[in-house]
């Protein structure tokens, strides 16, 4: 058999592929998606089967070394194809974004498993022993050996013998499966929940793609939704993914799903070993699994049927990855359900602008959720004007007013602040001098706990100095509110009560997030106080009182979608209030209560919040009305990358003369210096794809080919933050 030539993808970041020589026994072997090692330069690398070439001569080519047993599926290869020609990035790292990094190198655990063989139940058996584990599996099914108690090997031995039963061999999870073995019973409907899976159980079994955009106030019960949508799948092979923002929010989903879908279910994030999601993901692949639930990469969770993927909380910004491929998590599970012909469902109290405009241009079909589960009330929502009650210690005497009553009604109170920290800046009175970072153009951020000043770009963490660095003076002052200082207010305000801060300073590791949540839900914690991740998707019973302690963070950043994502997290935070059998209370503190964005979520209003930002989004012709893509030049000296910036602005302006798109830029980019390195961006705005990506690429080659290593390009489609 002659040799074949093969086209291969590698893990380098070039936008191409190689060729490569198979021999013959191995052709058999080779498939597209099929990984191979091959010799790469002075390495031996591992890279993915693209196509088999007929017609090409392989005279020259260095031959493939070694067929491997993990592969990527059709399925998964299509989807890489697509997401590298989308977001402009190789397509063999895309592909090594889509595999765990242990899936070639650790061999899985395994257990023994007894079933019964057919007709075993009518056998009659030796004795009691062997009657009791007859019956036994008869019960309870697949049984591991792991999990008998009282029976010897003898015993099981004999039953093998005598062809009742078999040993087979399974894969042995790594990860703890939580709740598994008590199943709920599925509470009834409501109507408009009972309506949204009707609709979504038709496109499931027409078997064709569609996208539901599941618009449900905070607390209508769309988790309910989603269970009984998934549960339609079952006897069709076909399994589903379930996406939800934070890996906070992991463990809490993952009970729901695990009480009504036993251990069919998987669990993917970046939390786990590389080990454990390796073993996911095989258990995945090899059909022991019905459902995946999991943060942004649980995309990728390798099901040859895919009949549902369910993005929960679709506004979040954690589904967009910031380094690497930056893919949007929400955007890929729509192309995902599109290639594999399955639904898919975003919902949100909050969606995105993008996906709603989609909704209203019938793109989406769009589902209500308009109530609470049991038609309990909304909460009610009160403003308070900083300008007019000054808040001394970070409360107004109305919040440290309704704090208290619930403190003495032993309810819950959840007030959140989304800035990490103690004070946000340390500065000279005497020169005005803040302490920044020497590596980025921000101040540090004083933590008390430590006595450090750190940076939350780059990590840098430095000791509080004494006296200032510019002019020798010992007058300094902290300035700012954070997460610490708000924390220490409230234990002096309340002294009684039980305080628990709840951000990335304090809560570190899978472990730490159940316990915390475990606390609230035993009712062990009177004030929970934190960042935005208080405020994401939580279901807490007891929480009657939310307080923003500040809703005017973020609302002024020089970002078009500011607006947005403040009203998102007021609305998300004021959600979690009155989720049980009391009502709920909401008190926002702000300087601009005439600001849409507050004005709007205290109504709960969505639409007429979108309706308002979605004439300014077309009026300065951003998303959703035109692409946006992001393109930023970064060096360690500041005049290399101006210039470097300049010349690509130049030949991209060029290339789009006459035609629709704008060249925003370029400027320093609003935190213009990063862990050492001075950053410029330009922005590209257009309705045409195509044409953003030829004038993306052209613009990337013209700084790589002046200047090489001494500058890096970094292309963002879609991007989520300008900063």
């Amino acid at each position: 058999m002659p040799d074949l030539v093969v086209d291969i993808a590698v893990g380098i970041s070039v936008h191409k592929t190689f060729h490569y020589r198979a021999p013959g026994e191995m052709q058999d072997l080779l498939l597209p998606g099929t990984r191979v090692l091959i010799p790469f330069g002075s390495r031996r690398v591992t890279g993915t089967v693209i196509g088999l070439l007929s017609g090409v001569a392989s005279d020259g080519l260095k031959q493939v070394i070694e067929v491997l047993d993990d592969h990527l599926s059709p399925e998964l290869l299509d989807l890489a194809r697509w997401m590298s020609d989308y977001y402009l990035h190789p397509l063999g790292l895309t592909i090594e974004t889509l595999l765990p990094k242990a899936l070639g190198r650790a061999v899985p655990k395994m257990e023994k498993m007894l079933c019964l063989i057919a007709g075993a139940d009518t056998a009659a058996p030796k004795g009691p022993k062997q009657a009791a584990l007859l019956h036994l599996l008869k019960e309870q099914g697949e049984t591991a050996v792991s999990a008998l108690d009282g029976f010897s090997r003898s015993t099981i031995k004999s039953l093998q013998d005598a062809g009742l039963l078999e040993i087979t061999e399974r894969e042995l999870s790594l990860v703890p499966v939580t709740e598994a073995g008590i199943r709920d019973k599925p509470p009834e409907l409501m109507p408009e929940q009972a309506g949204a899976v009707a609709e979504i159980g038709a496109s499931l079994f027409s078997g064709t793609f569609g996208v539901y955009l599941l618009h449900g106030v905070t607390g209508s019960g769309k988790t309910e939704v989603y269970l009984h949508s998934i549960a339609l799948l079952s006897g069709t092979g076909r399994g589903a993914i379930v996406l939800v923002p934070e890996i906070a929010l992991t463990p809490q989903l993952l009970g729901r799903f695990q009480r009504r879908f036993g251990d069919r279910v998987a669990v993917l994030h970046s939390g786990l070993t590389d080990r454990e999601r390796a073993d996911e993901y095989r258990r995945i692949r090899s059909g022991g699994v019905d459902v995946a639930v999991g943060a942004r990469s649980a995309v990728f969770a390798p099901f040859a049927k895919l009949g549902l993927v369910i993005v929960d909380e679709e506004h979040e910004n954690s589904y967009k990855q910031e380094e690497g491929l930056r893919y949007q998590a929400r955007d890929v599970a729509v192309m995902r359900a599109k290639l594999q012909a399955a639904v898919a469902v975003l919902g949100s109290a909050t969606p995105s602008l993008e996906s709603f405009f989609n909704a209203a241009a019938g793109k989406y079909r769009l589902l209500r959720l308009s109530a609470r589960v049991d038609h309990r009330p909304m909460p009610e929502v009160a403003v308070i004007d900083l300008k007019a009650q000054p808040a001394e210690g970070g409360y107004a005497p109305a919040l440290q007013a309704a704090i208290r009553e619930r403190t003495e009604k032993k309810e819950q109170t959840l007030l959140l602040l989304n800035r990490r920290g103690f004070s946000s800046v340390l500065i000279c009175r005497d020169c005005g001098t803040a302490i920044r970072c020497p590596s980025c153009s921000v101040s540090l951020t004083f933590h008390k706990p430590e006595a450090k000043l750190k940076c939350h770009y780059c990590d840098h963490v430095t000791f509080a100095p004494d006296w200032c660095p510019s002019c020798s003076g010992i007058n300094l002052k902290l300035l700012g509110t954070g997460t610490q200082k708000v924390e220490e207010e409230l234990q002096r305000l309340f002294p009684a009560a039980v305080v628990v801060r709840m951000d990335s300073d304090s809560v570190k590791g899978r472990q730490a997030y159940e316990t915390l949540l475990g606390q609230v839900d035993r009712g062990e914690v009177d004030i929970l106080l934190g960042t935005q991740m208080v405020a994401k998707g939580h279901d807490f019973p007891g929480v009657t009182l939310v307080g923003v302690v500040d809703a005017d963070i973020g609302l002024n950043l020089p970002d078009f979608r500011s607006a947005e994502r403040t009203f998102q997290l007021i609305t998300q935070a004021a959600g979690r209030a009155g989720r049980g059998d009391r009502p709920g209370q909401v008190m926002i503190q702000t300087m601009n209560p005439g600001h849409y964005a507050v004005r709007h979520s205290t109504t709960h209003d969505y639409e007429g919040f979108y309706e308002e930002e979605i004439q300014y989004r077309r009026e300065l012709g951003y998303p959703p009305f035109r692409r946006l893509v992001k393109f930023e030049v970064r060096s360690a000296q500041e005049q290399i990358a101006s210039d470097a910036a300049r010349k690509a602005f130049n030949r991209m302006r060029t290339m789009i003369r006459g035609n629709d798109p704008a060249v925003l830029g370029p400027a320093p980019s609003p935190v213009a210096r990063v862990r050492g390195r001075y950053r410029f961006q330009i922005l590209l705005l257009s309705e045409r794809r195509d044409l953003l990506r030829r004038v993306a690429l052209e613009g990337k080659s013209v700084v790589e080919d002046e200047y090489g290593r001494a500058c890096r390009v970094v292309v963002d489609v879609d991007p989520v933050n300008l900063m």
